[in-house]
């Protein structure tokens, strides 16, 4: 099984793992991301997080004790914030992979050739996703140099990866914006045939503040009525990705796009779209949530999340098993049993229509 497919397949097991935790309230998540800074070398202007330097992150120990605690068939995310800001960073990715499956999620900027050699030397990283919104990266404010070093260490990703038999996956994340509606498509293209990428995502803007923000808010918050981004270029943003769809289909390349109201590898399965345009989400439209039994987010200062940014606890306080399995994290799974959905959940990444497309 090549890279590519054991990540589809990861998915795919994850999926299944969310249907068993939802019935099965004694277990722990499966997918654990950990936010190590909420710092970054770039300050995109779509950027949910606030980058506001403070005293409370957690250390290289507390994350050690967290990681310790987390089952061993669990998959960890390294993500920001921008990961790589993070004080030994390569330290702690070597403790994460000897225990568990890693994923990194990173603007690629500060990579360099000792950073590729060390993730690839181990089986347990799977998963390096990087951060391109267009061609140069302009709209991120990337530099011709940074983007030219960038090209670069991709390259050399893609070289040691084969020279050391590595089945990490390349994986490239493209935010649609109204800034690069009519690009979609050779964005992708040169994603795939120029930087090599084996799996990219379309990532829509998200419909509320409170996913995966840096800032920590009142549980009352998840019901406050929310207001999406609407698009002004849709139909150039429609027009792009049935042409994604067509590259997808004749090759081998593999794509998605975040909500997954549709798919790139079936013919005429965009029918969903207009469901992420909206300023208000129809609930009536998507599969209740089942994700926060099976993936929680690890703020930088500890606190304990579901996709939502409400505290279920803090890890430098509680186990895990104590946030997990306590009263608090008991009362939002069961507002989201009992609701399906709430208005925080507008657009939210792990959104599945009701007639979804089984691929």
């Amino acid at each position: 099984m090549t890279g590519t497919n054991k990540n589809i397949a990861f998915h795919n097991n994850l999926l299944e793992f969310t249907d068993y935790a939802y019935e099965h309230e004694n277990v722990l998540p499966h997918r654990y991301v950990f936010v190590l800074t909420n710092l970054c070398n770039l300050k995109c202007s779509f950027c949910f997080q606030e980058k506001k330097r403070l005293e409370k992150n957690m250390s290289f120990d507390d994350w050690i004790s967290l990681l310790e605690q987390i089952p061993q068939n669990a998959r960890v995310t390294l993500t920001g914030g921008e990961p790589l800001m993070f004080p030994r960073f390569l330290e702690l990715f070597e403790r994460v992979v000897q225990r568990v499956a890693c994923n990194i999620i990173s603007n690629g900027l500060l990579l360099t050739h000792e950073i590729i050699d060390k993730l690839l030397e181990h089986k347990n990283f799977k998963v390096l996703s990087i951060s391109i919104d267009n061609i140069g990266n302009t709209v991120r404010d990337v530099t011709p140099k940074e983007w030219e070093r960038l090209k670069e260490n991709l390259a050399y990703f893609k070289r040691r990866k084969s020279e050391l038999g590595s089945e990490a996956v390349l994986d490239i994340k493209t935010t649609v914006l109204d800034e690069n509606a009519g690009e979609l498509f050779n964005i992708y293209r040169y994603c795939v045939e120029e930087l090599g990428c084996e799996t990219h995502g379309f990532q829509f803007l998200k419909g509320s503040y409170l996913q995966h923000s840096d800032k920590i808010y009142d549980m009352d918050k998840i019901f406050e009525t929310s207001h999406a981004y609407v698009y002004k270029n849709f139909e150039r943003i429609k027009e792009k990705f049935m042409k994604v769809q067509a590259y997808n289909i004749s090759h081998t390349a593999r794509s998605f796009m975040h909500p997954k109201v549709g798919s790139f590898i079936v013919q005429d399965d965009l029918h969903n779209l207009h469901l992420l345009n909206g300023e208000a989400m129809n609930y009536e439209d998507f599969k209740p949530c089942k994700f926060p039994w099976s993936s929680v987010h690890i703020n930088y200062d500890g606190n304990l999340c579901p996709c939502l940014a409400v505290s279920m606890g803090n890890v430098r306080e509680m186990s895990l098993e104590a946030i997990i399995f306590g009263e608090r994290f008991k009362e939002f799974k069961a507002i989201i049993k009992e609701r399906g959905l709430v208005e925080a959940c507008n657009r939210c990444g792990w959104l599945k229509p009701k007639d979804e497309v089984v691929e």
